[in-house]
């Protein structure tokens, strides 16, 4: 992930100034499989001191503090950046655009760069916990207003890849997933949804009978 520092003149024109390189420390060595690809990228960087390793939990400074949040998923060393007094979340390649061409390809995890299915569906529901309004992610455009339900979005096309586009299950691990956050009318809806692929599905009367009880 790139982190970019502009300056805008009085005419209006801004002009990059400076650009810093960012990763968590785990990804220190899959980078190495990437520099006989493009060596002068990686030499300029260190040259220029521009790569820096962080950590989950730590805080980068400047004129708004920015919370890094260790994502693993797509790859072993994914971060996200969380800009709290914007609601703002830069979500590199674990939350992508709704219009990003290449979203089927890219949900999945790059193996070859330690990541994995599992944790890309604990990093997601990690993210569910942020109050995002912003959504910046590392491919597709930006979701302006509704970035929390992009997350949504996300977490349910990798059940869907995990489990299958025409199974009950991801709708039901959805409804779980909601459910546990407190968010009980998306929960009823992705129930909703089971039904419509299943309409005896046992786990889905299981859970019908559990919210309403809770709900009492």
């Amino acid at each position: 992930m790139a982190i970019s520092t502009t300056w805008r003149d009085s005419r209006g024109f801004s002009r990059l100034l400076r650009v810093i390189s960012i990763w968590h420390k785990v990804t220190r060595g899959y980078l190495d499989l990437h520099r006989p690809l493009f060596p002068e990228f990686f030499v300029a960087l260190q040259k220029e001191n521009k790569i820096k390793y962080l950590k989950d939990g730590d805080v980068v400074e400047g004129d708004h503090k920015i919370r890094v949040f260790y994502t693993p998923g797509h790859t072993a060393g994914d971060i996200c950046l969380y800009l709290p007094t914007a609601k703002a979340l830069a979500s590199g390649d674990l939350v992508l655009g709704a219009d990003h061409q290449y979203g089927l390809v890219l949900s999945k995890p790059d193996e070859v760069c330690g990541g994995k299915m599992k944790d890309r569906i604990e990093s997601l529901k990690r993210l569910l916990s942020l109050d995002v309004k912003a959504l910046l992610p590392g491919h597709g455009s930006p979701v302006i207003e509704n970035g929390y339900d992009q997350i949504k979005i996300q977490l349910l096309e990798t059940f869907r890849i995990e489990d299958g586009r025409d199974s009950e299950k991801p709708w039901l691990r959805m409804a779980e997933v909601l459910s546990d956050l407190g968010d009980t009318a998306g929960a009823i809806e992705c129930r909703k949804m089971v039904f419509k692929v299943d309409k005896n599905c046992p786990e889905a009367k299981d859970m019908i009978a559990r919210l309403d009880s809770e709900n009492v």
